[in-house]
């Protein structure tokens, strides 16, 4: 089946369905944590025959429209403004509530929960019948996913690749200004991909040097021109400096110096629209490479592996244990990920 025909038959799918979900993204995290809740959200629906729509005027990574800036449509979209204040994630287990001492979860799981229960009266007044919202996602990551009409019918992973060919669309705007892009760079046809990430991720997970990378990609390839996407120059020059023999390529600007989530999000227009163009024209060279090599605990390396898996290049775990890691949270990841570094020679 050919991607149009896919995209083809979940719409035609998706529609035929009754009952509605409104899904709200790009709320308070990156864009590849963000990217990959909507997809589970997407798996949910189709395994409860729910009717997937899409809200995304208000998205954290948004130019003008939210999805549209970027990609082409895939499901009926939304702009109902109640959705930016009452339309909220799924709320923490009350389990984890009692291990939370100092009572911060419990304070904002009932704001949310206040706000959700008016968003769904707003919702029902809105569309004239009950209408379900982000909290009422029940997604169950380590189902048996069969959806033969999409030709789904696997495991987590086989299931997200499949939704992944669905979703990931650039619109031609998009792709003719990452040609434009692509032109000043001049790949070749085979090279190594691999993500560096610096900026803000220091406060949730230990970040691997340029040495590790680079000890893996000479491990791994023999593949003498490698792309890198990294959110700090000073990292891309450190590559550089230790490994003069390859050709290294990127699209990180001389002005980047650490990705913080919460700055993007306040950037407006144009220059937000330039950042983001260039970082998805960045992922789609490497959904081309020959071999990616990045880290579980990164949102973009993590989508990355799961796209190519199983012909993939973890950095922070075993090939074989990937399957497992994937579906933890990025607490569960990183602890993994840790111990699996503790015992490698190679310093990280």
């Amino acid at each position: 089946m050919t991607s149009h025909e896919l995209i083809q038959r979940y719409k035609s799918l998706n529609e035929s369905f009754k009952p509605i979900l409104i899904y709200h993204l790009g709320i308070d995290a990156g864009f590849f944590a963000e990217y990959t809740y909507m997809l589970h959200a997407m798996l949910y629906c189709l395994q409860q025959k729910i009717q997937f729509r899409l809200y995304s005027a208000d998205a954290n990574f948004r130019c003008n429209r939210g999805w549209s800036d970027y990609f082409l449509s895939f499901c009926p979209e939304v702009c109902d403004e109640f959705h930016h204040t009452y339309n909220m994630h799924r709320l923490p287990s009350w389990r984890k509530l009692l291990q939370d001492r100092n009572g911060k979860l419990l304070r904002w799981k009932l704001k949310c929960t206040y706000l959700n229960w008016i968003g769904d009266y707003l919702a029902w007044r809105r569309y004239g019948k009950r209408v379900r919202l982000n909290h009422h996602v029940r997604f169950d990551i380590n189902a048996h996913f069969s959806i033969p009409e999409l030709e789904i019918d696997g495991d987590y992973l086989h299931a997200f690749r499949k939704m992944a060919d669905i979703t990931w669309q650039l619109n031609p705007d998009t792709r003719q200004a990452g040609d434009c892009l692509c032109q000043t760079l001049r790949l070749p046809e085979q090279y190594v991909g691999c993500q560096v990430r610096g900026g803000d991720k220091i406060t949730e997970t230990e970040l691997l040097s340029p040495e590790y990378y680079l000890h893996l990609i000479r491990e791994k390839s023999t593949v003498q021109h490698v792309f890198v996407l990294t959110d700090d120059i000073r990292l891309f020059h450190s590559l550089q400096t230790l490994a003069p023999e390859l050709h290294w390529y990127t699209l990180c600007s001389p002005q980047e110096q650490g990705y913080v989530n919460s700055s993007f999000s306040q950037e407006q227009g144009e220059k937000k629209k330039q950042q983001m163009v260039r970082f998805l024209t960045s992922m789609q060279l490497l959904m081309q490479s020959s071999l990616f090599v990045g880290s579980v605990t990164t949102g973009p390396s993590l989508f990355l592996l799961k796209w190519f898996h199983p012909h993939h290049c973890p950095a922070d775990c075993l090939p074989e244990q990937f399957p497992q890691i994937a579906r933890l949270p990025v607490a569960g990841r990183s602890e993994a990920a840790g111990k699996y570094l503790q015992n490698r020679n190679f310093p990280i």
